[in-house]
């Protein structure tokens, strides 16, 4: 039997999800709360004359006061109002409530306790017809030339570098270089700019600066002029020719292992034929797994698809706010800003805070509609 006695509990819907819930509480009960934060009290309190817990009310009252015993009330109380009237309303809350903050005379007892709560609830959600939906599933089939692309990744990753003497830089080389930009013969810097460890041919830096180091040396600066395409992220840089300055500071070739026996042992194979064994059924257990999670996600979608609801546009704000916020102290600890994000990504505020709750939007009907799922087939979490 609940601990609480409600007089009445109505629902107003608002939008977005909101609800509010008018709770009124019968006298009765705020008195019982009120005689258990007495006898409370009375058992922490020290008073001279008295065993602790055999102490009279109205001293306990003159004790603590009446605005701390309210306190202990409400501590008591609230909670399981608010438990007792969603189970008597049948609401599903998706975020935790806020109550209305009452005066401390509201938890006397001599009058009907009226308690105001607002909260998010759970949406009412028609799955749709769940029954033979088609999915689709790749062929999977590991080749000859599959293998041995991965076999070239496995020698890449275990090149190594050694310094280069005697000859200039060359695709597939490894380069460090310091750069410097000049727009209208002015330096976009104050210092060159050092370029992370690079593979030439490969770096994809834009403007390409890769065929103009070919055959560059260490210590070297070659300077040449490129165009930044007209789409580039920075747009002040967009469109415009500039002269580079480029100082070669590490140049390194990539010793590749043989493909022999012995690096097959030191792979963890017993030869190279193993090894291409090995090779072969890593790549078809990673396109089963990718078939698998695509597999997944098609169907979630299908049915996420098929569902209908209305999505709680009050959780979906309050969502894209703290996501905007912790983004934005990401940037700060890679010390950047949203305003240089928004230049680089070509948007504005108004674009992003509109993509980011398009983006929570679906997330949470996702949710929604995988929990209604859940609960329709009874499944429990071990």
């Amino acid at each position: 039997m609940s601990t609480v006695q409600l007089s009445n509990v109505s629902v107003d819907k608002g939008e977005g999800g909101l609800v509010t819930l008018n709770i009124e509480v019968a006298p009765e009960t705020v008195r019982a709360a009120r005689q258990r934060a007495l006898k409370a009290w009375s058992k922490r309190l020290r008073v001279p004359g008295f065993r602790p817990g055999h102490i009279p009310p109205n001293i306990v009252l003159r004790q603590v006061g009446e605005e701390s015993l309210a306190q202990s009330v409400s501590d008591d109380l609230v909670p399981k109002i608010y438990q007792e009237a969603l189970q008597q309303t049948e609401l599903v809350p998706l975020e935790r409530a806020t109550v209305d903050e009452l005066p401390f005379d509201a938890f006397e007892g001599d009058k009907p306790l009226n308690l105001i709560a607002h909260v998010i609830v759970r949406p009412e959600i028609d799955l749709g017809n769940l029954e033979g939906l088609e999915l689709s599933r790749p062929a999977i089939e590991i080749g000859d030339e599959d293998v041995n692309t991965g076999l070239e990744s496995l020698r890449n990753e275990r090149a190594q570098l050694k310094d280069i003497e005697g000859r200039g830089a060359q695709n597939g080389d490894v380069l460090s270089a310091e750069l410097q930009v000049y727009i209208d013969g002015q330096a976009r810097s104050d210092e060159p700019a050092p370029l992370r460890a690079f593979i030439l041919g490969e770096s994809g830096f834009t403007p390409n600066i890769d065929e103009h180091l070919l055959d560059a040396r260490l210590d070297e600066e070659r300077r040449f002029t490129l165009t930044y395409p007209d789409d580039f992220q920075d747009e002040e840089l967009a469109g415009k020719e500039a002269e580079f300055a480029v100082k070669i500071t590490a140049l390194k070739e990539r010793l590749l292992p043989e493909l022999n026996d012995e690096f097959a042992q030191a792979a963890g194979a017993e030869n190279i034929d193993g090894l291409r064994q090995q090779m072969k059924q890593f790549l078809q257990a990673r396109k089963e797994r990718e078939a698998n999670e695509a597999m997944r996600t098609e169907l979630v979608q299908k049915v996420v698809e098929g569902a209908t609801l209305e999505v709680p546009g009050e959780l979906v704000g309050r969502r894209a706010h703290n996501r905007f916020h912790a983004f934005e102290h990401e940037l700060q600890h890679r010390e950047s800003t949203l305003d240089d994000y928004l230049t680089e990504t070509n948007q504005s505020r108004e674009e992003f805070e509109a993509s980011l709750a398009e983006e929570i939007a679906g997330e949470l009907k996702q949710e929604l509609v995988l929990d209604e799922i859940a609960q329709k087939q009874n499944v429990e979490v071990t």
